[in-house]
This record gives structure tokens, sequence and C-alpha cells, in this order.
């Protein structure tokens, strides 16, 4: 027997425009409504169709926000983001959005290993692509509420991401009825001490961006393998006892080697500065001090340095490195030589060919500046081995040779890769030295 609240294929939907969009097939169903397939004037287009009860107590609340997130827009491309309200038919209605592509796939899907990312690089910039989204949507003033991991969809080829599920997304402070999903809600949502905001949306954002890394829920270590789970349990594992399964100082609810081998495998891959970001980020201090947790910016700092780092060996396998130094593929067991390295004021990078310097690198600057390619390094056309640095920016540089000879280099001039040569870029000097 079909389901009351279901549209039957074909039907005409008309929008609040005017223009009528028709029902072409069923895409998938969640707890809130129906997601289908329709041609809106020959384009193919997404509608999700409400549920009587999935417009939480206030339905005419619940639309005004739509309509408000429609008229003031996406804070960025990665989500799938609410474009057109239908009219009211029956006490519901839906509303329309881009159609995501067939190949693109859900966080559990990679968790189950049933897809895999193309390289590290691209778990990081899957990583990247969800904290540049969300801090350009905490900075328009909203909070997400219902970050989990049925809202992401990843290019498992390009690290490329598009976000769903956006009609809950509400002006920071105000709630449309959903306070989340179990397991990814914050914990002083779970206890019922407050309503989701971008506090919650910091913890939530962490939650999956350890699982991209290690494949495991932060808080789901020993105390999670009772036989059952009750409410209880869950309430006192998610809400008012939470303990990282990675905390030094308590073992409770470390990883059983057996249940969670990914994190014992994955976790000793992360240099030690992503170690410590996801230990602060899970720290007692942050799980219970919402004010406490790590913002956007210092993950994607971090994720930028992560990505800086990782080279290719010749036999295809990728090759973290120590702060730019030569090293050995773990692989192939070959040598990997690197003849420079760029030294920010931190931390080192390696100097090779295809390598960048990003604005986030840089002190502070804005969210759509922070992974901008401020340079570049190149081969030289004339001589391959030969490697350049190219000003991306539309900044001069101030450089300085190892003699002491000044040189200012403007907007595409490029810096020879000669170990000793230091430049000035938005108030930051850096090195370029030889191999260590």
């Amino acid at each position: 027997m079909a389901k009351d609240y279901k549209l039957p294929l074909g039907k005409r939907v008309r929008l609040m425009s005017g223009a009528e969009i028709i029902v072409e097939k069923e895409l998938g169903e969640g707890g809130q409504g129906v997601v289908y397939q329709v041609d809106c004037n020959g384009k193919k287009m997404a509608m999700k169709w409400y549920k009587p009860n999935g417009m939480g107590k206030d339905h005419l609340a619940f639309r005004e926000n739509l309509e408000n997130l429609v008229q003031k827009g996406t804070p960025s491309s990665a989500f799938l983001w609410p474009e057109a309200l239908t009219e009211w038919e029956n006490g519901v209605f839906g509303y329309i959005m881009d159609l995501r592509p067939a190949d693109y796939y859900e966080v559990g899907e990679y968790m189950l290993t049933r897809v895999r990312f193309a390289s590290f690089k691209t778990i990081i910039d899957a990583a990247l692509s969800i904290t540049e989204a969300y801090r350009s949507l905490h900075i328009k003033g909203y909070s997400y509420q219902d970050l989990n991991d049925g809202n992401f969809f990843i290019h498992p080829k390009t690290g490329k991401v598009l976000i769903c599920d956006n009609e809950n997304v509400a002006p920071n402070g105000t709630n449309m009825g959903i306070l989340g999903k179990p397991r990814y809600m914050a914990p002083e949502v779970v206890i019922g001490k407050n309503l989701p905001n971008t506090a919650s949306d910091a913890f939530s954002m962490s939650v999956i961006l350890f699982i991209l890394f290690t494949l495991t829920h932060p808080l789901e270590g020993r105390r999670s393998l009772e036989p059952v789970m009750t409410e209880e349990l869950q309430k006192k594992l998610y809400g008012s006892e939470p303990l990282f399964i990675m905390d030094p100082q308590n073992k409770a609810n470390a990883p059983d080697p057996k249940v969670h081998c990914n994190i014992g495998m994955l976790w000793s891959y992360l240099p030690q500065y992503m170690k410590d970001l996801f230990l602060k980020a899970f720290s007692q201090d942050a799980l219970l001090n919402p004010s406490h947790r790590i913002l956007e910016r210092d993950w994607i700092k971090n994720l930028v340095r992560f990505r800086s780092e990782i080279i290719a060996c010749q036999c295809g396998n990728e090759v973290f490195t120590d702060q730019g130094k030569s090293t050995t593929c773990e692989c192939c067991r070959r040598p990997i030589r690197i003849p420079a390295r760029l030294v920010f004021p931190s931390y080192a990078i390696p100097a090779i060919a295809g390598a960048r310097i990003y604005r986030t690198q840089l002190g502070v600057c804005n969210v759509d500046e922070a992974t901008m390619p401020v340079g570049v390094i190149q081969r030289d056309d004339a001589d391959p081995r030969r490697l350049y640095l190219k000003n991306k920016s539309t900044k001069i540089w101030d450089a300085e040779t190892p003699s002491g000879k000044s040189k200012r280099v403007g907007p595409e001039e490029r810096i020879p890769m000669m170990p000793g040569i230091s430049f000035t870029v938005f108030d930051t000097t850096i090195k370029i030295e030889g191999e260590a």
C-alpha cells in the first residue's frame, strides 16, 4: 500500500513563482521527507517533499525560515541550497535544489570501505572543503544544527564535497525543532542543556573530520561494546560522560585491538600536530565547555600544512615528510631526496614542483582567501631541473638574496628556488633552505 505522503510519478507541482515541475522518480527518504528527481523547465533537479510531521511543531515558522534561506542564497557552492519553494498542498510543501551527481558518496560508504578515496591528499581536500563550507556558513550568522554523516556527499577522486539537508539551517540562536542525529550531537545537546548552535556545529564537524581520517567514531571505544546499547548508556557515552577513544589520561574508553583495528593503524599515520588537534578537540575541556572548541580557521591552517607535507614517490606511494626533510618511502624503501624546503616561522614544507603557499599560512585572513594560492613552485620550461617560485598574489613581495641584495617580486613574477633566499609575503617571512 502506497504511503499517503508520497507523490505519484508524473505529478505536477507548482512553485511559488508559478512555474511547474514534474516528479520523475524517488531518490530517497529520510525522517523529514522524501527526495525526488524532478524536471524543472527541462533541467533535472532535486525536490525535498516534507512529511506532515517533518516540519516541526510550527509549520509556518519552518517555512518562513526556508523562505529566508532562499532569499539570502547559499553561503558556499558546497551546499545543495534551497532555491525555490513549492506552494502548499494538503498541508505540506517542498523545495527544489541542485541534483547531486551520481559519483558523490555518503561518508558512511567510506566508513564501510565500500568506496575508497583516491589518495590521502583527497581525504585532506574533503576535510578542507567541509571546514571552509562551515566557516562560510557561520560567518553568515547561521548554525547548521543537524550536522551528521548523512549530510555529506564526497567525490572519491577530487575530495569535493556537497552538503545536503540544509532546511534546518537557521540564524545562530534560533532552532527549528531539530536537535540532530544521535552520535553526532554535542554533549550539551544530548543532555538537554543547550539547543544546537555554532558551538555544537564545531563538535559535530570535529567528529566528521575524525571519522574521515580514522574511519572511527571518536567516542566509541571499549565503553561502546556493551551487548545492549540502552538509552541510558547512549546518554552517558555521548552526553554526560563523553570520553575520547584516544584520551591519553583516561584509558577506560581506549580502542579494542580487534574491534577498532582502523584507528590502530590510521592514527599512527597522522603527524603529531594533527593528533594534538584532535586531542584538543575531544579533550574533557572541549567536550564539556562549548566555548573552548576548535575554530574552523585552526582546522584549515593545520590541514593545509598536512597537505603540503605529502609528496609522491616514484612507486606511486604517498610519503609523509617531516619538516620538509629528505626521507625514505616505506613502501618501496627508495630514498626520497628533497633538495630544498620552504621554512615558515613555525614549520617547513618540501619545496618541490607543484608545492603551494596558501594565504592561511600567512596570518589571519578572510574565509574566501584561506586556501587561495599565494605562490606556486614551477619547473623552468627551458631546464626542468630548475625550479622557480611564482608570485600568484596581487601583492609585491620583498625578497633578499644570500648576499643581502634586495629585490621586489611583482604579481606573476618569480624567484629562483635557491637556498639562502628569503622573501616577505603579507608580513610573513619565508626562507628557502637547502637539504637538511
